[in-house]
Parts: C-alpha cells; structure tokens; sequence
C-alpha cells in the first residue's frame, strides 16, 4: 500500500488544559489522561467530579461490568461531569458479533465475552450490549450523534468483538451554519425528506438555486448565504445526498474540535464507479490510488479531495478564496474524457491555492440515491443495473428472453 501517513493529521490529540479520564484503566494507562480503576482505589460511578468539569471520558470494557438495571444511570454520571460538547467513548463486547460468532461455529471464549472472565471479584459482566440498545442507552442519556469510533490502543478496545461507540454532551450552542443546495427541477424525494429531518430541529437554514449547471447554481446559492445569514459555516448538499439529523450533528461537533479544518466532507461512495469520493496524496503530494485502512483510523484526516453530498465550508475561508469557485476544463485535446477536471475537484485546487485545510470524518458516512433497472432473469427474479450501464452496454447477461 502507498505510504500515506506523513501527511495524515488527527486533530483529536490532547490540548493543552483539558481534562480527560480513563474510566477502569486497569493495565492499559494512558498518557495525558487521568487514569482511574478501582484497583487503585478510585470508583467510576459515581463519579467524584463536579458537574461539566471533564472535556472527555473514555470507557473501555467497563460499563457490561454493572448491571443492566443501572447502565442509564452510571451514562447519565458520567455526562454528568461532561462539559458542554463534550465527548464520551464507550467500548463493549458487541453481543450481535459474540452471537453472530458462536452460531457460526467460530473458535473464541464466548463465555468470557459474555459473561466476564471471573479472575476476581471485579470480573462478571451485567449487561449485554449491540449498536442498537447501546446508541439508543447513550441518546436517552442526553448525549447526541453518535458515530462508532477506531481503537488506537492495545486494550480490549481493539477486540474484533468490540463494539466502539463515541457520541457529544449537547454544546451550549451550534456554530452558525447555513446549508446550500444547487438543485434540478426534479430530484430525490428521500433527498427532501433527509434535509427537512435533519436540518429544521437544528434550526439551519435551508437554501437553493435551481438551474442546469451546478457549479454557477452553487456558488449563487453561497454567496446569497454568505450575504444574508452571515453564517460561520456553509453546509454544501448534493441533490441526491441521504443522511440523518447525527450526521449533520457529527460534523459540526468535529468542526467544533477541529479548529484546524476549513472544511469537512463525510464519507460517501460514487453512484457509478465502485470507490469512495475523496483523494488521498502521499508524503510527496501525488495522488494514490489506495491506502491503508489504517489511514482513516482518525478523529478527522487530512485529503486532497471530497465529495460535496454534505460538506462543511467555513464561511471566512470561502471569502477569502481565489475565483472562480467551480469551473469545469476539458482535457488538453479539448475533450471531456478522463483528462478533464470536474468543477468540484477545481474547487479544491483553488481551496489549496488558498491555503485552506480539507479534511475527512472518516465515522460519518452518508449515502448516495440513485435509480436503478430491475430486469426479470430466467427464473423471473429481479437482475440490477444501473442506468449509465444499460446505455453503454444494453440489457445485461441473463434476462429472460
């Protein structure tokens, strides 16, 4: 794999005055976070802290250790003592993968996972835990967009069957943010529904510009934005975007965080190519086609390119930016084949030139709607094709004739 880590950045590392704990730290102490156990004679619940007194908590295999009648309380201490936009992360065994595992026959201490290792009398498990309940455990507790999160240490946290969750203690406030839509005269109905779900409890204000060319629409859209609402962000939507009201959330918690990034793009996959829709550079600034998994193991990670299906803008940072904003180029032959540049990956260009940061939330992924042709095979069954396929090739192999 390309060598890409010279110019990976994570954000997230410790600043100079925060508070951090380690809830059971037991073997695995951290540095420059306050480590407490029980072992050392120091009680995770209740927690001895005043309220909003912690920027972060870390939770690694502790919380199955108390029983299942008092999980939502010792959530609730524990963002207790977290101050506003503050984060909490939790890991836990993931009974559905534990489950999923032994009726598949899988060689692994099931009963450990489950039930705790019995060692000592700090060793039982009293509480079961799978994405679902334990998301729906941390919003019940007042925290908000919860994402899954990477183990970047060598405890139980980085299990195969450990289930990492992270989510926010609501901020005090949003930053100011108002979303931009270059639209067509018809789109995606889940489109509208997934910007009025999402946008309208967090009081953003929606925009659009209708029109053929999206570049032009798009950057008429921003400048009304910019003018009128006088916002710190711009949120960039692609008509054909589906996300959630913890997505929105989770960008501006990370653009809240990351004082570094000027921008911030969610992972979204392409409708017509089988890749994701940002650009990686190695440590001597040329593009790579692949790199490691390890790579977007970060809080944010710095690349070249992103898509704009849900793209955070910071509002200074567009003012300040070279003209134009979107401009297409043909390749040198004046053709639009795979030498052209697109106007969003000029955008980019001219946001480097600027001197301005873009940056990947690697946990937020969003999707991408797009039609598709079923087709009826020999046994009457539906075959998928996507459109762009059956106009280059026609129908595909196997349908009934």
């Amino acid at each position: 794999m390309p060598a890409v880590s010279p110019l990976r950045e994570v954000l997230e590392g410790a600043r100079s005055g925060r508070v951090r704990l380690n809830l059971g730290a037991g073997d695995h102490p951290l540095e420059g976070w306050e480590n407490l156990d029980r072992r050392s004679g120091q009680e995770i619940y209740p927690l001895d802290r005043a309220d909003a007194s912690v920027d972060e908590i870390r939770a690694s295999h502790v919380l199955e250790h108390f029983s299942h009648r008092e999980t939502l309380d010792v959530l609730r201490d524990w963002v207790r003592v977290l101050r506003p936009a503050g984060r909490l992360r939790l890991a836990v065994p993931d009974f559905e993968r534990i489950a999923r595992d032994y009726l598949a026959g899988a060689a692994a201490p099931h009963e450990g996972y489950v039930m705790g290792g019995h060692v000592d009398a700090n060793d039982h498990h009293g509480a079961l835990f799978d994405a679902e309940s334990l998301g729906a455990l941390m919003r019940e507790a007042g925290l908000l967009a919860v994402t899954r999160w990477t183990s970047d240490v060598e405890d139980c946290s980085g299990l195969a069957v450990s289930l990492n969750l992270q989510a926010y203690k609501p901020p005090a406030s949003l930053p100011r943010i108002s979303a931009c839509m270059s639209v067509p005269r018809l789109g995606f109905m889940d489109n509208f529904f997934a910007a009025t779900g999402a946008l309208t409890p967090l009081r953003i204000p929606l925009r659009k510009h209708t029109g053929a060319f999206w570049g032009p629409c798009l950057t008429r859209c921003i400048e009304q934005a910019l003018e009128e609402d006088a916002p710190e962000w711009i949120l960039a939507i692609d008509y054909d975007s589906i996300y959630g009201r913890d997505d929105v959330l989770a960008l501006a918690m990370a653009a809240m965080h990351c004082p570094r990034a000027d921008a911030i793009a969610p992972v979204q996959c392409s409708r017509t190519r089988n890749h994701a829709m940002f650009s990686v550079l190695d440590a001597e600034g040329r593009r790579v086609e692949s790199a490691d998994r390890s790579f977007l193991a970060g809080e944010v990670v710095r690349v070249a390119t992103a898509h704009f299906g849900l793209t955070l803008l910071r509002a200074s940072a567009l003012r300040a930016m070279p003209r134009p904003w979107f401009q297409g180029t043909p390749d040198p032959a004046g053709a639009w084949g795979d030498g052209r540049t697109d106007d969003d990956v000029h955008f980019w260009r001219q946001w480097e030139r600027g001197g301005f940061s873009l940056y990947l939330a690697p946990r937020v992924a969003i999707g991408h709607a797009e039609l598709m042709v079923r087709w009826p095979d020999g046994n009457l069954e539906p075959i998928h094709q996507h459109p762009s396929e059956y106009w280059q090739s026609g129908k595909p192999e196997g349908v009934w004739r």
